[in-house]
């Protein structure tokens, strides 16, 4: 399984919802302290660290995963 399908995988979990890449976060009706769990989970199993600033930019599923794939670059 790659990272995107992970991410969307827990996604899944939170929300009932269809979503792809571009997908506001808050067209999911995911409230703060989902997107701060989901983002903790990522960061747990993909060994990364986001930090408050980059949570603060997030509005897409898209910039979650740019932000994963630029953390796992580095």
């Amino acid at each position: 399984m790659d990272f995107k399908e992970l991410v969307f995988k827990k996604i899944r979990k939170l929300t009932k919802k269809d979503f792809d890449i571009d997908t506001p976060i808050r067209g999911l009706n995911i409230d703060s302290l989902d997107l701060v769990i989901l983002i903790s989970e990522l960061e747990t199993n993909f060994n990364i660290e986001i930090t408050d600033d980059e949570l603060m930019k997030i509005k897409t599923i898209g910039d979650v995963l740019e932000i994963i794939e630029q953390k796992k670059s580095k």
